[in-house]
C-alpha cells in the first residue's frame, strides 16, 4: 500500500550524479562547485540547474565554459568541501582542496585531474527560473579516463565508481550491478 508522504518529501529529488563544475575566474585560478542538478537534452546537450547568486553562475556567464566532471569514491571528500562554501567568501577553496587541474583543449575551462570522466561545454543559453536558472550548454568534448573505457571503446558506468547524491537518505551512494538491458527487457510484450 502506497503511504502519502507529502509535496515536500520528494526533496532535492531521486538520486543523482555527483558532479563538479569547473570555471576560470576572472583572475585565472580555479572555481569549482558541488551539483547534483544536470540532465542530458533530447538535442544532446546538457541542462545544468545553478543557483543565479553563486560564483561559478558568475563564471559561466562571463566566460562561456565549463566542465562537469563525475566524482568517483576518491574524489568524495574533495567535493563535498567545494559544496560546501561558496567561491565568493572562499576564492582559494580549490587550492585547499588539494585537487589539481589542466586547461580544456576544446572550451576555457579547467579539468579537474582524477575525474573518470570530464564533459567539456560551451554555454548557449541561460533560462532564468524563480530560484534557479537552467544553464543550457553545447557538449564539445567528453574525456574519459582509460581504466573506464570498455573494449567498444564506450564509457563502462561500473568501473567509473562514481557516487550518487541519495536526497532520500541524505547520502553518498555508489553504483550497483547491471539489473537489465534498456529496449530489451519489455520485448516480451511485443509478441
Amino acid at each position: 500500500m502506497m503511504k502519502n508522504l507529502g509535496a515536500n518529501a520528494f526533496g532535492y529529488g531521486y538520486p543523482v550524479p555527483v558532479l563538479m563544475i569547473a570555471t576560470y575566474n576572472e583572475d585565472g585560478s580555479v572555481n569549482v562547485m558541488n551539483l547534483h542538478e544536470a540532465m542530458r537534452t533530447n538535442a544532446g546537450d546538457l541542462a545544468l540547474c545553478i543557483g543565479p547568486r553563486s560564483k561559478t553562475h558568475e563564471n559561466v556567464e562571463k566566460r562561456r565554459a565549463f566542465t562537469v566532471a563525475l566524482v568517483n569514491q576518491e574524489l568524495m571528500s574533495e567535493v563535498d568541501y567545494l559544496g560546501s562554501v561558496t567561491g565568493y567568501s572562499a576564492p582559494d577553496k580549490f587550492a585547499k582542496s588539494g585537487l589539481e587541474a589542466v586547461k580544456s583543449q576544446f572550451v576555457d575551462a579547467p579539468i579537474i585531474e582524477g575525474s573518470p570522466v570530464v564533459i567539456e561545454c560551451e554555454l548557449i543559453e541561460i533560462v532564468n527560473g524563480t530560484n534557479f536558472t537552467t544553464v543550457l550548454a553545447k557538449i564539445k568534448n567528453i574525456a574519459a579516463d582509460e581504466a573506464v573505457v570498455n573494449d567498444r571503446g564506450r564509457i563502462d558506468s561500473l568501473k567509473t565508481g562514481m557516487i550518487l547524491y541519495d536526497p532520500f537518505g541524505t547520502n553518498y551512494i555508489s553504483l550497483g550491478e547491471i539489473v537489465g538491458k534498456p529496449w530489451s527487457e519489455g520485448k516480451k510484450y511485443s509478441r
